[in-house]
């Protein structure tokens, strides 16, 4: 039956990724403000934990209902990635949850227990209140999806399908155009472990994707025009274009990518704490430039504008590391925790 790629490895930054599963947009002039109302105050969990605010006033939030007819409440779980495209006008957001489904003789719906990407209009009459347009279905998915810089093409990793697929606009919708396999033949690192694409990223000139394999340890760089794999290059130390000696730390469990240019990409290595800086200028191998450590795991990555900083968010640290990418180095380090006094007995840490 199909569903995401939720083994033991996935689990281990499930909690991590956001188990949301509906849209949440703030209103152009929204602002944070005094709580004014009682569930605007921290709420004490039976843990004894708190937990802030789901979202400040002048925020909407939408259920995503796929619109299956056989289950009309049906609401898609764990919204892990949202896309907005070049132009502003579009918002992709792409679920990889255990939407599996069971028709009334107790049997799989195979059909219908599938992921799910959600096409939004938000543009500015909807800005505030979102518009769904369209609802795609994919058999499989993770973390990856990324628009081409003309916003013509959206690209979504497809988890253990070990695929990326690209839907191409078509007038008002979207279209499944191009299935570029990945070519692990069902085998990841370890035993029994399946492959599982993983981030995903693009070049500022649309020529370049990259795709983290997160189960095989390695990226995959794609040229988008022929729509192939150019090469593979494994992010371990004892590779070629690596450290190329044994006994080194680095590349496992790879998970968000990043790309400035067109010829250096980002790499999170979650097991490591380190993001693994490799030039993909050459068509035929990468090579690693730098590898750098972090305080906590890092997942989920972005770059300014200009490209000069890039920011990692961190598990299991609880901040947001902040890579000058000019030195490649740490700048500075964003902490994410509640602010001290807002919280009981400053309660406001996840463990390390």
């Amino acid at each position: 039956m199909a569903m995401s790629t939720m083994n033991t490895r996935t689990l281990l930054n499930s909690v991590t990724y956001g188990i949301a599963a509906s849209v949440l947009v703030l209103a152009a002039g929204a602002r944070a403000e005094q709580p004014e109302r009682w569930s605007d105050l921290p709420q004490q969990l039976p843990t004894g934990r708190y937990i802030t605010p789901t979202a400040v006033r002048g925020a909407s939030q939408q259920p995503l209902h796929p619109g299956l007819p056989a289950y009309p409440d049906f609401v898609a779980g764990m919204a892990v990635r949202s896309q907005l495209s070049p132009d502003g006008k579009t918002l992709a957001v792409l679920c990889a949850g255990q939407n599996s489904l069971i028709k009334p003789d107790g049997t799989a719906d195979v059909e219908s227990s599938t992921q799910y990407i959600f096409i939004y209009d938000v543009r500015a009459r909807h800005q505030a209140s979102p518009k769904l347009t369209q609802v795609i279905k994919q058999t499989n998915s993770y973390v990856g999806l990324v628009f081409s810089p003309d916003g013509n093409t959206l690209y979504a990793t497809g988890g253990r399908d070990d695929a990326v697929y690209a839907y191409e606009k078509n007038g008002g919708s979207w279209a499944l155009a191009r299935t570029i396999a990945l070519g692990h033949a069902n085998v990841g690192i370890g035993v029994g472990v399946s492959p599982n694409a993983a981030g995903l990223a693009i070049s500022a000139d649309g020529r370049t994707l990259v795709v983290a394999n997160n189960y095989n340890d390695s990226i995959s760089v794609i040229d988008t025009a022929s729509g192939t794999v150019r090469y593979e290059h494994d992010l371990r130390p004892y590779f070629a274009g690596n450290e190329g000696k044994a006994g080194g730390v680095g590349g496992t469990f790879p998970f968000a990518v990043a790309i400035k240019g067109n010829a250096t990409a980002y790499v999170s290595s979650d097991r490591d704490r380190k993001v693994d800086v490799i030039d993909i200028s050459s068509t035929t191998g990468g090579r690693l430039i730098q590898r750098i450590q972090l305080d906590g795991n890092g997942l989920g990555m972005t770059l300014d504008e200009s490209g000069s900083r890039l920011f990692v968010a961190q598990d299991n640290a609880d901040q947001v590391a902040v890579i000058d990418t000019a030195r490649n180095t740490v700048a500075a380090r964003i902490d994410a925790r509640a602010p001290l006094g807002l919280l009981a007995e400053n309660r406001g840490r996840g463990p390390d």
